[in-house]
């Protein structure tokens, strides 16, 4: 077979420009640390590459809802901490609340559960960020409010009103669908305060959704403040007194209008009971001034001076309290303690379930760690370059490289340049 010089300057400059490829290549990879940067590359490592990044970025943002969720249970577990010292606090109000104590010691502690009630409902309305935390779903609404409704027997009754949903709100912590009963993270209103209460307000219609182990708690607060004493409040106009005994069975909102003639003298009066559906006449003591009438029925007296501002159809409205003497010691010391223990147990179990799951998502958030550690290495394995191995490589290229140039100063034909000089 004839060689010509072509073929020997093609066949020269085919290994030089492999030598450079190699020597590019090398360099290349040299300067990210990576063996591949282009599928051509290696096509098995392309895909294994793609598979790793995709598991890992998966792995990363479950470690990331783990965070969230064990954040989330952490603020609801402190929460219910609270709540339950709060509980405890209340069940030594109710067993301090004996037959030995005057009225007045029964009321101090019905005040002090009134304002564990208060503080139960701030707790109820804790916030993570800007979400309510035992709202449901509806984490932006308030959840949790201390309302007065009028009942089905027209009794003005102070409930706590749920207003949040009972949804749950989960984190998925792997691939698939999301169970709520295993991925939720929060507690709603009636898991946490509940169980849950349908009352319907008789004046508005509204029905509301309320919490039975706060409702008891007002219960108890109430049977602790039981007075026969009549105050005004909310008072509309004049200068009426109230005063007398109040002798019904529930707490009512009640409104005295008046009849005055042109000296400013209340000639008559009248009173209603149900937000001025039907008035009803008030008997009249004017013998004195100011006249004394009568509520009757509630056993409250009104007095009104002779007063120039006195107008027609002015109307004073106050609400009168519970009746009895003193709080029954005896229903405190039997059925308020049942209705607190069972309350409290209620949050106590409530607080063990969240617990439980806060110590498995502990768990997961262990494995979620180590499973980033091993696709991390699987990676790196996959990718990263031997340093060493490459340098060595890349020095050897470049004496191949230099080889190849001197070699190739030989058996490169002569041109006229080389006759120039």
């Amino acid at each position: 077979m004839r060689i010509t010089n072509n073929m020997i300057v093609n066949s020269y400059l085919t290994s030089f420009n492999s030598a450079l490829e190699r020597q590019n290549k090398l360099q290349e990879q040299l300067s990210d640390g990576k063996l591949i940067h282009r599928a051509s590359d290696d096509p098995v490592r392309a895909v294994r590459s793609l598979k790793y990044n995709t598991n890992l970025a998966e792995n990363e943002q479950f470690t990331q809802n783990v965070k969230d969720a064990a954040s989330w249970m952490e603020t609801t577990d402190s929460a219910m901490s609270e709540m339950n010292s709060i509980m405890t606090r209340a069940r030594e109000l109710v067993v301090s609340a004996d037959g030995s104590k005057p009225v007045d010691a029964l009321q101090a502690l019905g005040k002090e559960l009134d304002g564990l009630v208060d503080a139960a409902v701030t707790i109820g309305n804790t916030q993570i960020g800007d979400r309510y935390l035992f709202a449901g779903q509806m984490d932006k609404t308030l959840p949790l409010t201390r309302q007065t409704i009028t009942n089905a027997a027209g009794e003005s009754v102070e409930v706590v009103v749920y207003n949040g949903d009972n949804n749950k709100i989960s984190m998925a912590s792997q691939a698939g669908l999301i169970n709520p009963d295993q991925d939720s993270v929060n507690l709603t209103g009636v898991e946490a305060f509940g169980p849950a209460e349908t009352m319907t307000d008789a004046v508005t219609g509204k029905t509301v959704t309320t919490l039975k182990t706060l409702n008891d708690l007002i219960k108890v607060k109430n049977e602790l403040l039981k007075t026969s004493a009549v105050k005004q409040s909310n008072a509309s106009g004049g200068a009426a007194t109230v005063g007398g005994t109040y002798t019904g069975t529930a707490e009512q909102n009640v409104a005295v209008r008046i009849t005055a003639d042109g000296t400013g003298k209340v000639t008559a009066a009248e009173f209603t009971t149900d937000g001025g559906t039907t008035w009803a006449a008030a008997a009249a003591d004017a013998s004195t001034d100011p006249t004394t009438f009568t509520l009757t029925g509630l056993g409250v007296t009104t007095q009104f001076a002779t007063n120039a501002a006195n107008a027609n159809n002015d109307t004073y409205s106050f609400r009168v309290p519970y009746s009895g003497v003193s709080p029954d010691t005896t229903w405190i010391g039997s059925t308020a303690l049942s209705l607190i223990s069972k309350s409290h147990d209620y949050i106590l179990q409530a607080q063990t379930g969240i617990g439980a799951r806060s110590a498995s998502y502990e768990m997961i958030s262990n494995m979620l760690l180590a499973n980033n550690t091993t696709i991390t290495d699987n990676l790196s394995a996959n990718e990263d370059l031997d340093i060493p191995k490459a340098i060595i490589d890349f020095k050897n290229s470049e004496n191949v490289y230099n080889a190849a140039l001197a070699v190739g100063s030989k058996i490169m034909p002569q041109s006229l340049v080389d006759f120039l000089s």
